[in-house]
């Protein structure tokens, strides 16, 4: 044990001054009641003298002073070391993905060799095998202060890719070690440059090697083998084999099923073919990182689904494939035609309204397509339930449908109405064996007719949903590899309000990720989407991480600039294991003298417990001088009622927070809002143009627009805006709590209008490809539809201005996008508006009314475009397409021959300023 501030001790001399001070001062006098005259009878002329302290009371008070000095002396407990070692200390740590097993281990060895050499006057030297996340070999850190020293390693972790051990040469050949002692903590994994390495270190003055147990370091490896079933193999050195435990386990985080399997066994891993389609990723039990996690992407796992319909079924608000095609959409790749075309192609799901499963043919098709592993989901109707005549509910199970799950009654069955005495029904909580199990059911959705099952033995096995009265909603049964599942209602709110409601995208949701996913071709370059950490959680790529092209995927090993993760779209990722393409693992030969981390812990201070004894000794002393002078008991009641109102007053902290006073400024007045970029002078520039832009708007039309917001999304509420500026900058990167807002914005009805602010025109001519590249980055995750340029025919060209001239800003001539076919969902308005125009600077105004930017090449004229622009956008926003039909009136007057009423040819436009004209 050492000290830290050895001459607090001194106060230890200040002991026999309170030795003498306790035993000089008696105890407090008592007071007691009797008579006066037995006080007279027992005076004595003897002298008596004074009262000592208890000894007991003297010990306890000496003691608790003494803890207190010692704590304050800061003494450190050191582990027992025989290193004697004199001279610079360079220590080496593996911190690639084989040190995760040992890393806490490892870091407190590293801090134990470093303080000891810092006690023995050394300076320390810690450099780092595995390169940093932008790609580049760590610099060495080098300190004499032991503080410094455990800052720098308690902020390390450990990497997910392999140690660099031809980049850690050559750091070391940049260092002088010949005067220097080398301890290199190894991973003990051989690698390819090892040999490199240990002619870098050949130069030292000694090498020691400290080493784990190399037991620990497992790989796992996983995938589909010849015979096509999975099969998966825990990879270790040479080594006794011993039991470890892999999981199947879901997209959700649940476990599918765990198999017991020996090290370096190859098992066969059975899933049932429901279970294989939820499969997501296998792991190895209480072993977290990148080498023990395999992740099989989402390749094998498309799941689109085709939407078999009926003519009128796609009518506005009234046809089920309406219902469906919005439901849909969000959730998977739809497809919609006929049997033949639909089966002829790669599904996943069909789904069937009431009357498209006509014919034999197609009947006989569709079964054998659920056979070899498909859903079918279909849903009632009048059809259905007149398809269920008298004669075929009386006959024997051999001549039902072979697509229903269930065998149905006669007819369909009426809840509410004015010829039933029932009402509509609710629905009961999903059996725990449904894939609905832990959906919540909204209390409004109800069932007022529905095609019921025959009540037969086992029926209850097939139900997933079931109204309040106990009738199935939704049926289910195996039919070969497949699935076929029944709504008992429309898929129209005709028989049931369930279609309008929440939970029926979600219920679709849950029967398509139950399906099995089907392999498709994807994109040649598969850009990094996330990434395997140490602990083996998907996060989003570092620095370093690049491209690889479909075709070499299966022959790249993992590094720092190809992590382990999902490569290419997030609907279709393709999956890059450590295990993949690895070579078998070996023991790495000794780079040095090998040592045992044994007795390898840091110094562990215990001043602070040394402290909190003497005062909790000094506290034991006030609560039994309390006692002996009778106060205990009156300070216990007092500190009783001083407690009493804050327990009383504590229910009150847990009712909910009060409502805000007031409401924000968005909503009580429309304004326009833009997105925050961190830059000052880009958002001055977007807060003066959406300015303009709102004076501008409210000058020239009945819209009515207050001062324009800065908004960070993922923090501040977008729900008040109607359309969201967002300029983007060089320096823009992906913000997960960004892209989640954004895509809540847009579907609920917002406009994004994203701006590349003229990046490679002449106005900013140097910052294209960048700018170009920070929007792939901000965009990824974003749910932007197929796009289509901007023309004079879109709504956008009529809104309010006709605009024949293109779309300027600031600079002219650009492309802008917008959605090729807009949303359905929101009046088929376009959820996005992607251009290069610098439309904020063209339309600013700063506090003096001017125009601070100057509109290039076209000046005033151009700006005033700019403007016609913008408020067309704001319109467009507020209103939605209702000037779509503008489109169509030249052709609707040619046909009632009111083009020109004379019947000659109008050659020319009389107005001076065609395009000003609403």
């Amino acid at each position: 044990m050492i000290l830290l501030s050895p001459l607090l001790l001194l106060g230890l001399l200040a002991l026999p001054a309170l030795w003498w001070l306790v035993r000089a001062t008696p105890p407090a006098p008592q007071e007691k009641s009797f008579p006066s005259l037995l006080l007279l009878k027992r005076l004595t002329a003897r002298r008596e003298d004074a009262a000592r302290s208890p000894l007991w009371l003297l010990i306890l008070r000496i003691a608790a002073v003494a803890l207190v000095i010692f704590g304050l002396s800061r003494p450190v407990l050191v582990p027992h070391t025989n290193d004697t070692t004199n001279g610079p200390f360079l220590i080496v740590l593996d911190d690639g993905w084989a040190s995760i097993p040992h890393w806490n281990e490892r870091v407190a060895a590293a801090l134990s060799l470093g303080q000891t050499a810092l006690r023995n006057g050394n300076p320390v030297t810690v450099v780092h095998a595995a390169r940093s996340s932008d790609g580049a070999m760590p610099e060495p850190f080098t300190t004499q202060d032991g503080h410094a020293l455990s800052e720098h390693l308690e902020h390390l972790h450990a990497r997910p890719w392999p140690v660099d051990r031809s980049g850690l040469a050559g750091v070391l050949q940049r260092i002088d070690l010949s005067d220097k002692h080398v301890v290199v903590l190894s991973d003990g994994l051989s690698s390819p440059n090892d040999a490199v390495l240990q002619t870098a270190l050949g130069k030292a003055r000694s090498i020691q090697d400290m080493r784990w147990n190399p037991c620990d370091i497992l790989r796992l490896a996983a995938g589909l083998g010849p015979d096509g079933a999975l099969h998966a193999k825990v990879e270790g050195l040479n080594c006794p084999s011993r039991a470890v435990t892999i999981r199947a386990v879901a997209a959700n985080g649940g476990t599918l099923a765990a198999f017991p399997v020996q090290v370096g066994e190859d098992k066969i891993l059975t899933l049932p073919a429901l279970l294989r389609n939820q499969l997501d990723h296998f792991t190895l039990e209480g072993m977290a990182g990148p080498a023990t996690t395999v992740l099989l992407g989402d390749a094998g796992h498309r799941r689109p689904v085709g939407l078999l319909q009926t003519p009128g079924d796609t009518t506005p608000l009234i046809g089920s494939a309406f219902f469906l095609n919005h439901a849909l959409d969000t959730l998977s790749e739809r497809r919609n035609g006929d049997a033949n075309a639909l089966l002829g192609s790669s599904l996943s799901v069909l789904v069937a309204t009431d009357g498209a499963l006509s014919g034999d043919q197609t009947r006989k098709r569709v079964l054998e397509w659920v056979r070899h592993g498909g859903m079918l989901i279909r849903f009632a109707g009048p059809g259905l339930a007149a398809e269920q005549s008298p004669q075929q509910d009386d006959t024997s199970g051999e001549t039902q449908d072979a697509l229903l799950p269930v065998p149905l009654m006669n007819g369909m069955r009426q809840l509410g109405g004015p010829m039933s005495w029932g009402k509509p029904q609710t629905l009961e909580p999903f059996p725990a064996s449904s894939p609905f199990a832990d959906l919540s059911i909204p209390p409004d959705v109800t069932v007022s007719r529905q095609v019921l099952a025959k009540p037969e033995t086992g029926l209850q096995d097939h139900v997933w949903a079931a109204l309040a009265d106990g009738t199935p909603l939704v049926t289910a049964r195996t039919e070969g590899n497949g699935e076929i599942v029944l709504f008992h209602v429309t898929a129209s709110p005709d028989w049931s309000n369930l279609p309008i409601s929440g939970l029926f995208p979600q219920m679709l949701e849950r029967l398509i990720e139950r399906s099995a996913g089907v392999a498709g071709s994807g994109p040649t370059d598969l850009a990094p989407w996330r990434m395997l950490d140490s602990d083996g959680g998907l996060v989003m790529p570092p620095q370093a991480a690049r491209s690889i092209r479909a075709a070499d995927l299966s022959k790249t090993n993992v590094s720092v600039t190809h992590p382990a993760g999902l490569y290419g779209p997030a609907n279709g990722t393709r999956a890059l294991n450590v295990s993949d393409h690895a070579p078998p693992l070996k023991e790495e030969p000794l780079l040095g003298t090998r040592i045992t981390p044994d007795g390898a812990h840091p110094d562990r201070p215990i001043g602070p417990w040394l402290l909190a004894a003497g005062l909790l000794v000094l506290l034991v002393d006030f609560v039994l001088s309390l006692r002996r002078r009778g106060l205990l008991g009156p300070v216990a009641a007092l500190l009783v009622l001083i407690a009493m109102p804050q327990a009383q007053a504590q229910p009150a902290t847990s009712h909910p927070p009060a409502l805000p006073a007031s409401a924000p400024q968005a909503a009580l007045e429309t304004r326009l809002a833009y997105v925050l970029t961190g830059h000052d002078e880009v958002d001055e520039a977007s807060k003066e143009g959406l300015q303009g832009l709102s004076d501008y708007t409210s000058a020239r039309s009945s819209a009515a627009l207050g001062h324009p917001d800065g908004v960070t999304p993922g923090k501040d509420d977008l729900a008040f805006y109607p359309m969201l500026y967002w300029p983007i900058t060089a320096d823009a990167q992906p913000d997960t709590d960004r892209t989640k807002a954004l895509n809540a914005f847009m579907d609920h009805g917002g406009i994004l209008l994203i701006d590349q602010q003229g990046a490679g025109t002449d106005m900013d001519a140097g910052s294209g490809g960048a700018v170009r590249a920070a929007l792939k980055r901000v965009t990824d995750g974003l749910i932007i539809p197929p796009l289509a340029k901007l023309t004079d025919k879109h709504v956008l060209g009529h809104t309010f201005y006709l605009l024949h001239s293109g779309f300027p800003g600031r600079v002219n001539g650009q492309p802008v996008y917008v959605a090729r076919n807009g949303d359905e969902a929101n009046d088929d308005v376009s959820p996005v508006i992607i251009g290069n125009g610098d439309w904020a600077h063209a339309w600013a105004v700063d506090a003096s009314g001017n125009h601070p930017y100057a509109v290039l090449p076209g000046g005033d004229d151009q700006r005033t475009q700019a403007y016609r622009f913008g408020v067309n956008m704001v319109l467009y926003a507020l209103t939605g397409n209702y000037k779509s039909d503008q489109a169509h009136y030249p052709e609707m007057l040619r046909r009632l021959g009111q083009d020109n009423p004379d019947g000659q040819t109008n050659t020319g436009s009389t107005d001076e300023d065609e395009e000003d004209a609403p």
